[in-house]
């Protein structure tokens, strides 16, 4: 992608090597996975949900997390790190294949069946991709920066954007970035009735403050949801020491893979 996502909405993005575009890419996939979370819990429900947002959704992991994402590994990474000796099958290119496909087949059976399995389908799909972002992250990647040259990497971005303009030209991935924002500015409710505050995707440095901006920003009786991929007591502590007397903390969710809290301003 030549864009990234900030609060303020979109902009260029110049990657300077194909990982470091990959990697701005995961960034963007692991947002929509937080709003197919979302979809499908309401799902598991038997909440009502708002069916052209999954239908965004379903359509935003086919075009850009696969045709776009996923091409430009299987049509140009891949096969530039067997050309350098890497095994095309087994090892960390085979299992990031087969996962791929697990991928495709999980998302024909979103479109399938009832919204029992439609949830199912959602939850696995989820899962998936956030534990196959890990892998290509601290994994993959940084063996492709090893034994790559620099030649090889330019030749990689050429690749990138040819896939890019095979789909749909410039200015469509903005329009994607776009319409991401769009969809999440619309997911303000959660099961609580809360905004929805998904840490799990930001840099762990920047996730207190952004949390506590957020807080800040709330009348006495608002709240806001907050999900996070561990418990977050050393936050509450904090809240304790700056914020006490001021804030309410429930948990809703309590892992093993994902803790969610309702965190309410007082006064």
């Amino acid at each position: 992608m030549k864009t990234t996502v900030s609060p303020h909405g979109p902009h260029h993005h110049a990657a300077t090597t194909p990982t470091a575009l990959l990697r701005h890419e995961h960034e963007l996939i692991l947002r929509a996975l937080a709003l197919a979370e979302a979809l499908g819990r309401a799902l598991e429900a038997g909440e009502p949900i708002d069916r052209q947002a999954l239908a965004w959704v379903v359509e935003f992991f086919r075009t850009f997390a696969d045709r776009c994402h996923h091409g430009k590994e299987e049509q140009h990474l891949f096969p530039a790190l067997g050309r350098r000796g890497v095994p095309v099958e087994g090892g960390p290119i085979g299992v990031m294949l087969h996962e791929h496909e697990e991928g495709r087949a999980l998302l024909r059976r979103i479109g399938l069946g009832d919204d029992r399995q439609v949830a199912e389908a959602l939850r696995g799909y989820v899962m998936l991709l956030r534990a196959h972002i890990d892998k290509e992250n601290w994994v993959l990647f940084p063996l492709a920066e090893q034994v790559l040259d620099s030649d090889e990497q330019r030749g990689l971005l050429e690749g990138f954007d040819a896939i890019e303009q095979s789909l749909g030209g410039p200015g469509a991935h903005e329009r994607l970035v776009g319409e991401l924002l769009q969809h999440e500015a619309r997911a303000t409710s959660g099961a609580s009735g809360a905004v929805i505050v998904d840490v799990r995707a930001v840099p762990p440095r920047d996730r207190h403050p952004m949390i506590f901006q957020t807080f800040d920003g709330l009348r006495p009786g608002q709240a806001f949801e907050l999900v996070n991929d561990h418990d977050p007591k050393p936050l509450y502590y904090q809240f304790q020491a700056e914020r006490a007397g001021r804030f309410a903390w429930d948990y809703l969710e309590q892992g093993p893979e994902v803790w969610r809290v309702k965190i309410g301003r007082t006064s």
